[in-house]
């Protein structure tokens, strides 16, 4: 059964070591005569990488956001929206379940047997039948059912759970292990779940 650009940073070390260093007049005048030369090119450079720069931010940004969108439809479509289930099929399942269901039991290794499964009521069990073998499970040591995509994962299984609509695994309390079956019929499946959520309410109450 989870950048700051470097060539910034130069220009800005080059200028200030130009306004510290004491030159001659007319090395000063040289070097301003060259610096609107050198620096334009620089600046006009800095603006490209910066447009550019901008440009990918900004579909890097688009790309990101496209993801958050699309995350909320994907996660619509693996979670279904439960099977609306009446209490007239919850009584039929039950007594469908008394005289015996065929179902799937899925095995670690993901082996598949086909069993029967049945519903005791003078004893409040649940029974497995492969063959000649039977498992009895009281109601009393079913911790819950595991049904959704998510609740599914949490099997230790080769068998293909989570993608499979029709199965439930049934969680053991004394043992903390979890029996995974199939159902023949998906609808089944939820009128199962519902059943066994009445049955426990049930017992509850007998309790008290």
């Amino acid at each position: 059964m989870g950048a700051v650009s470097s060539c910034c940073a130069v220009e800005d070390a080059d200028d200030r070591q130009v306004m510290k260093e004491p030159q001659p007049a007319a090395a000063a005048a040289a070097a301003a005569k060259e610096k609107p030369h050198s620096a334009k090119p620089r600046k006009e450079s800095s603006s490209k990488e910066q447009s550019e720069q901008k440009s990918k931010d900004k579909e890097r940004e688009n790309k990101e956001a496209a993801k958050e969108e699309k995350k909320p439809k994907k996660q619509q479509q693996q979670e279904q929206p439960a099977v609306a289930v009446n209490q007239p099929e919850v009584e039929d399942l039950r007594k469908r379940l008394q005289g015996g269901m065929a179902i799937i039991v899925l095995l670690q290794d993901g082996t598949k047997l086909a069993c029967t499964l049945h519903l005791n009521p003078s004893d409040k069990s649940l029974s497995i039948s492969c063959e000649d073998k039977v498992r009895v499970i009281p109601l009393s040591d079913v911790k819950s059912l595991l049904h959704t995509r998510d609740q599914l994962k949490r099997v230790e299984t080769k068998a293909n759970l989570v993608d499979d609509e029709n199965c439930v695994a049934l969680h053991l309390i004394e043992s903390g292990n979890c029996i995974p079956i199939r159902f023949e019929a998906v609808k089944d499946k939820h009128i199962f779940v519902e059943m066994m959520k009445q049955l426990k309410e049930e017992a509850e109450k007998n309790r008290n």
